[in-house]
C-alpha cells in the first residue's frame, strides 16, 4: 500500500470518527434529563399562557395548533423515548420508573396526534333546522353527517322572578323581536306587513274535545297562548307552548312564534338527531357535560341565544389522540402503583431478585 493510499485511509477514518463522535454527542444531548426538564419547563409556561388567554379560539390557532408548539412536543417525545430506551430495565427497582416514563411518552404522543389531526369548531342551529358545517378560525369544517335540532329548552326554577313574553322571528327580512304577553293586544312586527294578536292564555293547557281547549288548573304546569298571525288578507291561528317551543313550528315558514316564561336558569338542553343518507343514525338530548358521541366526533352543548332562546350553539370536536392520552394515563397510574405499593412487597418478600444482588454478581 502506498503512502498516499494510507494517508487517504487515515483521513477517512478521522472523518468517520468525528462523525461518530458528533452523533454520540447529539444522541447524548437528546437523551439527557436536563433537556427533558428544560422542555417541560417551557411547555408548562406556554400552557399557562394559553390558559389565561380569554379567546380560546386564538389560543388553539396560535398555540395549540401552531407548528412551533407541535415541534416542541415532538422534540419532547423524542427526548422521552430516548431517555426511556436508555434506561429501560426489568429490575424490580426500576420497572415502575420505566413504565411511568413509557406512560408519559404515550400520553404526549396522543397530544401531538390530537394537535395535528384533531378538529374543533362551533355550530349554531335554530330550532327545527339542520346543518353539517361548523366553523373554526374562519374556516369551514364539513361533517360526515347532518345535525338536526328538534327542540331546544331552557329549564328554570319554577316561579322565581317569572317574566313572560312572546318572541317572533321573521326570516325575511331578518328580524327577532319580543312582545309583552297581553291578551287581546295586537302588535305590528317591526316594519313588516305582519301583525300578531294574543287571543287567549291557558296556564295548564289541555284538550277538552275536538276544537275545545281549557286548563286543568291555575298552576302554570303547561302554559300556552293562542295567537293570531296576520299578513294582509291572510291570517292563521295556532297555540304556542312555553314547555315545548318547537311544537307546531314550520322550519320553512317565514314567521315563527315562541312563547317564553323566563325564570332563573337551571339548565339548557338540546334535542338533536344525526342523519346519514336521509336516515336517523343517532339521537340524544344534549346538555352541559352530557355530549353526543358519534364516529369519533363529540358534540357538546356550548351556549344558546340568551336574548330570545331560539337557537343553540354546539362545540363539535374530533380528537384521534385522546385514546392515547387515556392509555398513557392508565400506564402512568400502573407505574406509580407498582413503585409505591407492589415493589416494596416484592423486595421485602424476596419475590424477585434484588438489584444489589445482581450488581454483586
Amino acid at each position: 500500500m502506498s503512502w498516499r493510499s494510507k494517508r487517504r485511509e487515515d483521513l477517512v477514518n478521522v472523518q468517520t470518527s468525528k462523525k461518530i463522535s458528533a452523533g454520540r454527542k447529539l444522541l447524548k444531548l437528546l437523551s439527557s434529563v436536563k433537556l427533558a426538564i428544560s422542555l417541560l419547563a417551557v411547555i408548562a409556561v406556554v400552557l399557562i399562557v394559553a390558559t389565561v388567554i380569554r379567546n380560546q379560539t386564538q389560543a388553539r390557532r396560535y398555540i395549540y395548533h401552531s407548528w412551533w408548539f407541535i415541534s416542541l412536543l415532538g422534540l419532547f417525545c423524542l427526548n422521552l423515548a430516548l431517555c426511556t430506551a436508555g434506561r429501560w430495565s426489568f429490575r424490580v427497582r426500576k420497572v415502575g420508573t420505566t413504565v411511568t416514563h413509557a406512560g408519559v411518552l404515550v400520553m404526549v404522543i396522543g397530544v401531538v396526534i390530537g394537535a395535528v389531526s384533531g378538529e374543533r369548531g362551533y355550530m349554531q342551529l335554530y330550532i327545527g333546522h339542520s346543518g353539517n358545517t361548523c366553523y373554526s378560525d374562519s374556516e369551514k369544517i364539513s361533517l360526515p353527517f347532518t345535525v338536526h335540532l328538534r327542540d331546544f329548552k331552557v329549564e328554570r326554577y319554577r316561579n322565581r322572578g317569572v317574566h313572560e313574553r312572546l318572541v317572533i322571528r321573521v326570516v325575511d327580512p331578518d328580524f327577532i323581536g319580543a312582545f309583552p304577553l297581553e291578551v287581546g293586544k295586537r302588535f305590528r312586527i317591526a316594519d313588516t306587513s305582519y301583525f300578531v294578536t294574543i287571543l287567549r292564555y291557558e296556564p295548564d293547557f289541555v284538550v277538552l274535545g275536538e276544537g275545545t281547549y281549557g286548563s286543568r288548573s291555575d298552576t302554570p304546569n303547561n302554559p300556552a297562548v293562542q295567537v293570531q298571525l296576520e299578513n294582509g288578507s291572510q291570517n292563521s291561528e295556532h297555540w304556542v307552548f312555553a314547555n315545548f317551543p318547537g311544537m307546531h313550528q314550520d322550519p320553512d315558514s317565514n314567521v315563527q312564534v315562541f312563547y317564553q316564561r323566563i325564570e332563573k336558569i337551571k339548565d339548557f338542553k338540546s334535542k338533536v338527531q344525526l342523519f346519514e343518507a336521509g336516515k336517523v343514525v343517532a339521537s340524544k338530548t344534549i346538555e352541559v357535560n352530557r355530549p353526543l358521541r358519534y364516529k369519533g366526533y363529540t358534540i357538546y352543548q356550548s351556549s344558546y341565544d340568551p336574548e330570545h332562546e331560539l337557537f343553540s350553539v354546539f362545540d363539535v370536536a374530533r380528537d384521534p389522540g385522546v385514546r392515547f392520552v387515556y392509555l398513557g394515563f392508565l400506564i402512568i397510574s400502573a407505574g406509580v402503583m407498582f413503585t409505591f405499593y407492589l415493589r416494596p412487597l416484592l423486595v421485602k418478600r424476596g419475590g424477585a431478585p434484588d438489584s444489589t444482588k445482581q450488581n454483586q454478581e
